[in-house]
């Protein structure tokens, strides 16, 4: 079902200090803790050390749309890449729950910079994301061209109903980078 399954979080302090990652950011930075599967897209985002990791970045005065239009987050990768918007959805109430998102690549052809977009040949792709109450974990799900199909298994995810396919993708992840 999933092609790829990436969780995200925020490393606490004292790894942060150890690996010389700045302490206190004003922008949130999540590093991939585990990996399972596969996905061709994640390949420019990876650092030169190796590591892949993201900003949570909110899209109010960065992204230029029609605010019914705008999600209210982005991940925003290695050289400034965005790698998502993060459409939040309401599926639980409380606080406790996790809240679920969907998001896709960015489809421009070139990236601010001038640069190509080394996202656009994922365009068709599918990101569902479990986003916990406080922004500091999130695990996204990768499903290859599943973009027309994104809020049908958004629903199906916040539903239950690929409980089984995620705890099978949460016990095959693996740490891509020893921090």
């Amino acid at each position: 079902m999933f092609d790829c399954y990436i969780k995200l979080q925020q490393l606490p302090d004292e790894v942060k200090r150890a690996n010389k990652i700045k302490v206190g950011a004003s922008v949130p930075r999540l590093d991939c803790v585990a990996m399972a599967g596969y996905y061709e897209g994640l390949k420019p985002l990876f650092s030169s050390k190796g590591q892949l990791k993201f900003y949570l970045m909110e899209t109010r005065g960065l992204i230029h749309s029609n605010d019914q239009r705008r999600a209210g987050y982005f991940l925003m990768g290695e050289r400034s890449i965005n790698f998502s918007s993060v459409f939040l959805q309401e599926y639980n109430t409380g606080n406790q729950n996790p809240c679920f998102a969907f998001g896709e690549p960015n489809n421009n052809k070139t990236l601010k910079s001038g640069e190509a977009n080394p996202m656009l040949p994922y365009c068709e792709d599918a990101y569902l994301f479990i986003v916990n109450p406080t922004f500091t974990e999130i695990e996204i799900l990768i499903i290859r061209r599943g973009r027309y199909l994104i809020q049908g298994y958004l629903k199906q995810l916040a539903n239950g109903e690929f409980n089984e396919a995620l705890t099978a993708m949460r016990a095959q992840a693996k740490p891509i980078f020893n921090y």
